[in-house]
Parts: structure tokens; C-alpha cells; sequence
């Protein structure tokens, strides 16, 4: 593909067989850096929602998800995508997402690579800008909805320079149908009508259109006005019609007095992110230097990263869409400066090596990132492979539940609600998942309750609570509990958080593993099943007080070590059973003496 600037193919002449290293570089690079184990939580809840449309030939409104939601409307505004999802997962299972995962990540780079080209850059800035784009791009790309919102967004953005380039209507029509699909799959598609609006109104701006290479008049007012408008109403014709436009406002609304903090919805000035403000310090000096050479710059992606930067503002999760969208005003701009003359060393095998190098120190990093300093990913580490996450998704203690005798409702943290949607649904609703903005008066009800003893025992009464599935919380609380002695004053303890709620007169300990907890319901119709499962010495949230408490008592020393060589009869591999069983062990070895003498 020959650059259309006027400058590029002089400037590049004798570079062809360098063009396909380095989108070759960058395509394996893509690929690495895609090809991770699942370890987002709401991936699940996704194909839950997916496989319950394909069965019911419907969109699930009220939410059946959770016993909680009492009828509670849902509007599902991401239904597309979970459908698509879920039909991969029938067809390959896991290692179906895992490559639906790089070849969205693939079509992304292509895209991008495509128009950079398309529009004059060249091959050496090309691919250095893509690899920091895809770079920055990278802690978005999880099986969500707003993934595919990232390749969206390229093709809107490329698909109108073709429209700037040549005014020929057939990109017009792709815009159209991107935007019905874009409004069925995420309501990012909300931005899209704006930012086309911005990208056309740039045109018209000087320096918006010349040819060749931007086309040879500017784009008229009516497509300006005529196209963003047309969005419009395409984007109505998806089952939430107008409300769509109202997911934003009901989020922040929702949310905005919950609490907690999700760390994605910070403002960047609250989490600062580095790797964001070093590109955008690089996009800067780019442009700065397009103005000096040729007093330009091209408005209509400048109007479209302004947009971005400013949304890029509310919010750190927004940072990938500006990474996107800043390639095409980085790519004009290294077209521009190919066009005027500007003298790069890009005949230099040097400088065509670089974006080569930069690929492949990308790969090693993506593959054994440093696990601190600034080099470390602020995300945390990505396990290269397919399948789950190891650590991060329940499977053993979902496993327990499978097997266990019937359980009635389950409490269950927000984290793990996708998971168990996935294994157990239909045959049981969730207590709680990742949509949060669905009825936030039930988790301002739930922060109240964790609080406060009595609301929290009156919360486990109304949902009729029988079991809890937990991961760990070894944040403790103080709690006053009432005196050892008749007449003596009560005494603050500090306990771990689900030491708290799920105390031992209400609950027992029936299975745990390095990663999470059951409990179940003190019933006398259990009474024989929990003299088998309880775990009475031993509390595994809280291994010092464990190892506490044996010290000073040599009955309850033997009956911990006895708990613990039950658990690693059962889970050979759980290390937390391993480190407890040694410090018991070694408690029984330094009483053994003491024991000895007369």
C-alpha cells in the first residue's frame, strides 16, 4: 500500500520489505499482549445474560439473576455482545473467548494500521505509534463490551477519513450500520455521533481538507449536520429506544452517594496513570513540531482527540478510547510532516529496527512484566494463556457447592457473583454482581448493614440468607463483646470482616481454600453434616489469632493441626493449609518439652 501524501513514497523508497517486518512485529506484539488468561469478573455475568437470550428468545427484563432484585428492571443496553459471546463460548468454550480475544485485538491493530497508512504516515511512525496505542490500550482489553467499543471507534474514525478522502457514500452506509451495532453491543456508542459531528465540523476548519490526501473540497454543511443526526435516530432503533441515551446520567446518578470506590470511575488527577501522560507528552511534541514545519494541524482528529481528552478527564477507564482516538491525529500528523519535506532518518535500518525492537520489548514485557518499580503494570500481572485466571475466580469452592446437600440462598461478594451466575444459574440465583448501577438502594442498604450488627442481622433475614461464599478480608474491625466475667467490663476485641458477619453462633466454616470461604447456616436439619464439615479451631482469614489461640491452649493446638491435615487431605495444593499446618507443627514441637517435665 503506497502512502497518498506527496512526499511518502519518495521518502520511503526502498523500505518495502521493512513495511511488513514491521506491521509483522507489531501484529505477533498485538497478539501477545491479548493473549491472556479471562480474569475479568464480569465477563461471566456477560455469558450468563448471552446463553439466557439464546434460550428465551428474549432480553432478560426484570433481572433474573438475583434473588435480591425483586423484580427490579433491567435494561440490557449490551445484549449484542453478550449473544456473540455467548455463541463463541458454544462453539470453543474457554479457549473460544481467549481467541475471540486476540482477533478483536488484531482487527484493532489493522484498523489502525490500515488508516495510518492510508493517510500518508510513515511505516516506521506508523508502527511506533501503534505499538504505544496498543500499549496504552492493553488494561481495556478484556472481554467486556467496551473492548469491541475500542475497534468501533477505529473504524467510525477511519471509514470518515475515507468519506474526507474520496466523498464517495458507501462510507457512509458502513457508518450507519457500525452504529447500529455499536448501540446494540455498549452504551459507548454514545459517543459516537458526537465525535463524528467534531471529526466533520474539522473539516471545514483550514487545514481540514486539500488535496490529495484529505480530499479536494471541504466536506459540505449537510453531511456536517446531516450524518451526526442521522446517528441519532440509528441508534434508537435498539430495544431500549431513547434510554439508551439516559445510561450515563442513571450510572453517575446511581452511584454517585454509594459507597465504596471503584477504582475505573477516578477522575486521572485521583489515579494518576504514567504511561498516559508520557503519550500524550509524546503526541504533544508531535504536533508541536507538525505546526513548526508546516503551520497546520489537521482539526478534524485534533476536534475528535480534544473530545477524548476531555472525557479521558472523567474518568480513568476512558483512557484507552483517547489512545485510539489520538493514533489519527498522531498519524496526520507524521503524514503532514512526510508531506512537507521533513528530513527522518527512516532510510536508516536503525530507525526502521525501531518500531521492530519495541515490539519485541513489548512482548518480553507483556510476558514477564517486573513485578515492581515503574515498570510493573499499575493493573497487576496478566498470565499468558488461555483459559482462567489462577487465584481470582472461586472454581474449588464452587466445586464444594455442587456437591454439598441442597443450600438455600447465598451471600456472596460482588467479585465472585459473575462466576457463580456462570456455574450454578439457573439451577440458583446470586446475592449480588458487577451491576452495580442497577439498584443502588440495595447497596446502600448493604454498606449500612456491614456496619451495624442489628441491620446487617435483619439483612440476612429478609433475603433469608442459608450460606455464604467469601474471599478474604483480613482488614480487622473492633468490635466490644461483653465481659468474661459476670460484674467485669466488656472488653474490644479486633476481629477480621467476615469473623464479624458471619459469626460462629449463626454460621459455621465449611470449606476454605486459598482463595475464599463457605459458610452455612447453623439448621438443625444439618446438625450431623456440620459435626463432619466445621471447622471449629481453625480460622483461615485469620491465621496469626489461629496460631494465637493454639499456643496458649494444647487441646485446641491438636485440633487445629487435626483441621488442618483434614483440608490438605482434600486440597493437597492449598498453601494457606501448608503455611498453618507448619506453625501449628511448629507450636507442638516447642510444647513438647514443657510437656516433658514433672
Amino acid at each position: 500500500m503506497k502512502p497518498s501524501g506527496k512526499g511518502g513514497a519518495a521518502t520511503e523508497s526502498g523500505s518495502e520489505p521493512w513495511r511488513g517486518r514491521i506491521l509483522a512485529a507489531t501484529l505477533v506484539f498485538t497478539a501477545i499482549a491479548a493473549a491472556f488468561k479471562i480474569r475479568a469478573y464480569d465477563v461471566f455475568w456477560h455469558l450468563t445474560a448471552g446463553h439466557w437470550i439464546l434460550r428465551n428468545r428474549a432480553l432478560p427484563d426484570p433481572d433474573p439473576f438475583r434473588f435480591t432484585a425483586e423484580g427490579f428492571p433491567w435494561v440490557d443496553h449490551e445484549w449484542l455482545f453478550q449473544v456473540v459471546l455467548a455463541m463463541v463460548e458454544n462453539l470453543g468454550g474457554l479457549t473460544g473467548l481467549w481467541a475471540l480475544r486476540i482477533t478483536l485485538a488484531l482487527s484493532l491493530a489493522l484498523v489502525l494500521w490500515i488508516s495510518a497508512r492510508r493517510a500518508g504516515a510513515p511505516a516506521v511512525g506508523a508502527g511506533m505509534a501503534l505499538f504505544i496505542t496498543l500499549l496504552g490500550a492493553r488494561p481495556r482489553f478484556f472481554l467486556r463490551p467496551e473492548f469491541p467499543t475500542l475497534l468501533a471507534l477505529a473504524l467510525l474514525l477511519a471509514l470518515l477519513a475515507e468519506f474526507r478522502r474520496g466523498r464517495q457514500r458507501w462510507p457512509i452506509v458502513l457508518v450507519l450500520v457500525l452504529t447500529l451495532l455499536w448501540a446494540n453491543s455498549h452504551p459507548g456508542s454514545l459517543m459516537a455521533p458526537i465525535l463524528c459531528g467534531a471529526y466533520l465540523l474539522g473539516t471545514r476548519l483550514p487545514g481540514g481538507w486539500g488535496a490529495p490526501r484529505r480530499g479536494p473540497s471541504p466536506v459540505p454543511w449537510g453531511w456536517v449536520f446531516g450524518l451526526p443526526s442521522t446517528m441519532v435516530l440509528v441508534m434508537l432503533l435498539n430495544p431500549a429506544g431513547w434510554r439508551l441515551f439516559a445510561v450515563p446520567l442513571e450510572i453517575s446518578g446511581a452511584l454517585e452517594d454509594v459507597p465504596g470506590v471503584n477504582p475505573e470511575w477516578l477522575p486521572v488527577w485521583k489515579a494518576p496513570q504514567p504511561f498516559l501522560f508520557i503519550g500524550l507528552a509524546v503526541l504533544a511534541l508531535l504536533v508541536v513540531q507538525t505546526y513548526r514545519c508546516s503551520r497546520r494541524i489537521d482539526p478534524a482528529t485534533g476536534l475528535v482527540t480534544l473530545a477524548l481528552l476531555a472525557l479521558t478527564g472523567t474518568s480513568m477507564r476512558h483512557q484507552a478510547p483517547l489512545f485510539v482516538g489520538a493514533f489519527f491525529l498522531a498519524s496526520e500528523s507524521m503524514a503532514e510532516l512526510a508531506a512537507h519535506g521533513w528530513r527522518v532518518p527512516i532510510r536508516s535500518s536503525r530507525a526502521r529496527l525501531l518500531p521492530v525492537l519495541a515490539c519485541l520489548l513489548g512482548m518480553a514485557w507483556c510476558l514477564w512484566p517486573p513485578t515492581s518499580g515503574p515498570l510493573a503494570p499499575r493493573q497487576g500481572r496478566y498470565t499468558f494463556g488461555s483459559g482462567l485466571e489462577p487465584g481470582r475466580f472461586p472454581v474449588k469452592a464452587v466445586d464444594f457447592l455442587e456437591q454439598a446437600p441442597e443450600v438455600g440462598n447465598l451471600y456472596n461478594n460482588v467479585a465472585f457473583g459473575g462466576y457463580l451466575l456462570w456455574r450454578l444459574y439457573p439451577s440458583r440465583q446470586i446475592f449480588n454482581d458487577g451491576r452495580n448501577e442497577l439498584n443502588p438502594d440495595f447497596l446502600r442498604e448493604l454498606a449500612i448493614a456491614r456496619k451495624d450488627s442489628r441491620a446487617w442481622s435483619a439483612l440476612l433475614d429478609r433475603y433469608d440468607i442459608d450460606g455464604a461464599l467469601v474471599r478474604y478480608d483480613r482488614r480487622r474491625r473492633p468490635v466490644l463483646e461483653p465481659p468474661t466475667v459476670p460484674g467485669g467490663e466488656p472488653r474490644v476485641v479486633h476481629l477480621t470482616s467476615n469473623a464479624v458477619l458471619f459469626t460462629p453462633d449463626r454460621f459455621a466454616l465449611v470449606y476454605w481454600d486459598d482463595l475464599a470461604m463457605v459458610f452455612l447456616a447453623r439448621r438443625s436439619a444439618r446438625s450431623r453434616l456440620l459435626e463432619q464439615l466445621e471447622y471449629r479451631f481453625v480460622n483461615p482469614e485469620d491465621p496469626e489469632a489461629t496460631l494465637q489461640a493454639a499456643s496458649n491452649d494444647p487441646i485446641r493446638l491438636e485440633s487445629a493441626l487435626l483441621e488442618v491435615q483434614r483440608r490438605l487431605r482434600d486440597d493437597p495444593d492449598c498453601q494457606l493449609a501448608a503455611s498453618l499446618q507448619l506453625g501449628l507443627t511448629e507450636l507442638a514441637d516447642e510444647q513438647k518439652p514443657n510437656e516433658s517435665q514433672p
